[in-house]
């Protein structure tokens, strides 16, 4: 269930950022924000959380943004 939720978030941040070209910028950091804090919170809620995951889902939110800021970019 927490899959069903994570993909709708970025769902839905994805589509916004698809329609709204002046606002990428922050499309994508809210996009990484969002993924940052679902991981951190479903590892809270399963009580496994260890601050090499914080950083896991920390560096692959940033990648994901920077991606997506560098490819906003472009178009």
């Amino acid at each position: 269930m927490n899959y069903v939720a994570l993909s709708l978030l970025l769902g839905s941040w994805g589509l916004a950022y698809l329609y709204f070209p002046d606002h990428r910028l922050w499309l994508a950091a809210a996009m990484g924000l969002s993924y940052f804090a679902w991981g951190v919170w479903v590892h809270i809620l399963d009580k496994t959380l260890h601050w090499s995951i914080v950083l896991e889902y920390f560096s692959l939110a940033l990648l994901g943004v920077s991606l997506l800021i560098f490819m906003g970019l472009r178009a």
